[in-house]
Protein backbone atom coordinates (compact mmCIF):
# COMPACT_ATOMS: atom_id res chain seq x y z
CA UNK A 1 0.00 0.00 0.00
CA UNK A 2 1.38 3.42 -0.74
CA UNK A 3 1.55 6.15 1.91
CA UNK A 4 -0.51 9.46 1.23
CA UNK A 5 -0.74 12.71 2.62
CA UNK A 6 -3.59 14.86 2.31
CA UNK A 7 -2.09 18.19 1.90
CA UNK A 8 -0.45 16.89 -1.15
CA UNK A 9 -1.36 17.10 -4.52
CA UNK A 10 -3.47 14.85 -6.24
CA UNK A 11 -6.39 14.24 -3.82
CA UNK A 12 -8.31 11.16 -3.83
CA UNK A 13 -12.00 11.58 -4.84
CA UNK A 14 -14.63 10.36 -2.45
CA UNK A 15 -17.17 9.66 -5.05
CA UNK A 16 -19.74 11.77 -3.93
CA UNK A 17 -21.03 14.95 -5.76
CA UNK A 18 -23.14 17.27 -5.10
CA UNK A 19 -26.00 18.33 -7.60
CA UNK A 20 -25.97 21.84 -8.42
CA UNK A 21 -28.62 24.38 -6.89
CA UNK A 22 -29.36 21.49 -4.17
CA UNK A 23 -29.58 23.16 -1.40
CA UNK A 24 -31.63 26.24 -2.73
CA UNK A 25 -34.11 23.63 -4.03
CA UNK A 26 -34.12 21.45 -0.97
CA UNK A 27 -37.03 22.87 0.95
CA UNK A 28 -39.21 23.29 -2.26
CA UNK A 29 -38.68 19.46 -2.63
CA UNK A 30 -39.29 18.53 0.97
CA UNK A 31 -42.46 20.71 1.11
CA UNK A 32 -43.80 19.00 -2.25
CA UNK A 33 -43.54 16.02 -0.57
CA UNK A 34 -44.95 16.38 2.83
CA UNK A 35 -48.98 15.45 2.92
CA UNK A 36 -51.30 18.68 2.62
CA UNK A 37 -53.91 18.86 5.19
CA UNK A 38 -56.74 21.52 5.65
CA UNK A 39 -56.34 22.92 9.13
CA UNK A 40 -59.85 23.97 10.41
CA UNK A 41 -59.97 27.39 11.60
CA UNK A 42 -61.73 28.25 14.69
CA UNK A 43 -62.25 31.82 15.52
CA UNK A 44 -61.10 33.20 19.12
CA UNK A 45 -64.24 34.70 19.31
CA UNK A 46 -66.47 31.92 18.77
CA UNK A 47 -64.70 30.06 21.96
CA UNK A 48 -65.44 33.85 23.55
CA UNK A 49 -68.78 33.31 22.29
CA UNK A 50 -69.56 30.38 24.43
CA UNK A 51 -67.77 31.46 27.27
CA UNK A 52 -69.68 34.31 27.90
CA UNK A 53 -72.86 32.74 27.12
CA UNK A 54 -72.01 30.01 29.83
CA UNK A 55 -71.17 32.26 32.40
CA UNK A 56 -74.54 34.26 31.47
CA UNK A 57 -76.83 31.06 32.19
CA UNK A 58 -74.98 30.47 35.23
CA UNK A 59 -75.43 33.79 36.77
CA UNK A 60 -79.23 33.44 35.62
CA UNK A 61 -79.51 30.56 37.77
CA UNK A 62 -78.19 31.80 40.33
CA UNK A 63 -79.74 34.92 40.49
CA UNK A 64 -83.47 32.66 39.47
CA UNK A 65 -83.29 30.18 42.52
CA UNK A 66 -83.35 32.45 45.55
CA UNK A 67 -85.74 34.05 44.12
CA UNK A 68 -87.93 31.43 43.02
CA UNK A 69 -87.69 29.96 46.42
CA UNK A 70 -87.80 33.30 48.45
CA UNK A 71 -91.44 34.01 46.55
CA UNK A 72 -92.40 29.94 47.25
CA UNK A 73 -91.76 30.69 50.78
CA UNK A 74 -93.16 34.19 50.55
CA UNK A 75 -96.93 32.79 49.58
CA UNK A 76 -96.87 30.11 52.49
CA UNK A 77 -96.01 32.66 55.00
CA UNK A 78 -98.54 34.96 53.70
CA UNK A 79 -101.12 32.21 53.70
CA UNK A 80 -100.01 30.69 56.79
CA UNK A 81 -100.19 34.06 58.53
CA UNK A 82 -103.90 35.20 56.91
CA UNK A 83 -104.66 31.74 58.74
CA UNK A 84 -103.01 32.66 61.88
CA UNK A 85 -104.59 36.41 61.73
CA UNK A 86 -108.21 34.98 61.08
CA UNK A 87 -107.66 32.21 64.34
CA UNK A 88 -106.35 35.08 66.20
CA UNK A 89 -109.23 37.48 65.49
CA UNK A 90 -111.86 35.59 66.83
CA UNK A 91 -109.93 33.91 69.58
CA UNK A 92 -109.57 37.68 70.98
CA UNK A 93 -113.22 38.66 69.79
CA UNK A 94 -114.46 35.56 71.92
CA UNK A 95 -112.01 36.17 74.89
CA UNK A 96 -113.14 39.96 75.02
CA UNK A 97 -116.89 38.85 74.83
CA UNK A 98 -116.50 36.44 77.25
CA UNK A 99 -113.91 38.49 79.89
CA UNK A 100 -115.16 41.72 79.70
CA UNK A 101 -118.34 43.90 78.94
CA UNK A 102 -118.12 46.49 76.44
CA UNK A 103 -117.99 49.29 79.45
CA UNK A 104 -114.63 47.84 80.77
CA UNK A 105 -113.39 47.91 77.26
CA UNK A 106 -114.13 51.21 76.74
CA UNK A 107 -112.60 52.08 80.30
CA UNK A 108 -109.46 50.63 78.90
CA UNK A 109 -109.30 52.32 75.50
CA UNK A 110 -107.30 55.89 75.33
CA UNK A 111 -108.66 58.97 73.59
CA UNK A 112 -106.30 58.32 70.77
CA UNK A 113 -107.71 54.71 70.67
CA UNK A 114 -110.96 55.80 70.07
CA UNK A 115 -109.63 58.79 67.47
CA UNK A 116 -108.30 55.38 65.26
CA UNK A 117 -111.05 53.82 65.69
CA UNK A 118 -113.78 56.03 64.30
CA UNK A 119 -111.31 56.68 61.38
CA UNK A 120 -110.54 53.35 60.43
CA UNK A 121 -114.11 52.90 60.92
CA UNK A 122 -116.06 54.80 58.20
CA UNK A 123 -120.06 54.01 57.97
CA UNK A 124 -122.03 55.48 55.49
CA UNK A 125 -125.96 55.29 55.39
CA UNK A 126 -125.22 52.75 52.97
CA UNK A 127 -123.74 50.40 54.90
CA UNK A 128 -125.78 50.95 57.63
CA UNK A 129 -128.11 50.08 55.69
CA UNK A 130 -126.61 46.83 53.87
CA UNK A 131 -125.78 45.91 57.45
CA UNK A 132 -129.35 46.01 59.01
CA UNK A 133 -130.90 44.35 55.56
CA UNK A 134 -128.62 41.22 56.09
CA UNK A 135 -129.46 41.01 59.95
CA UNK A 136 -132.16 38.67 60.99
CA UNK A 137 -133.05 40.21 64.19
CA UNK A 138 -134.33 43.78 62.44
CA UNK A 139 -136.70 43.95 65.33
CA UNK A 140 -134.56 43.70 68.25
CA UNK A 141 -132.44 46.76 66.92
CA UNK A 142 -135.82 49.03 65.88
CA UNK A 143 -137.59 48.29 69.26
CA UNK A 144 -134.39 49.53 71.45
Amino acid sequence: MKDFNLNNKPKIKTGFQIPNNYFEQFEAKIMEQLPKKEVKIVSLFHRKQVLISSIAAVLLVMIAIPIYFNNTKTNTLERATLETATLETATLETYLANEYSTYDIIDKLTTDDIMALENDLSLNDDAVEAYLLDTQNLDYYLNQ
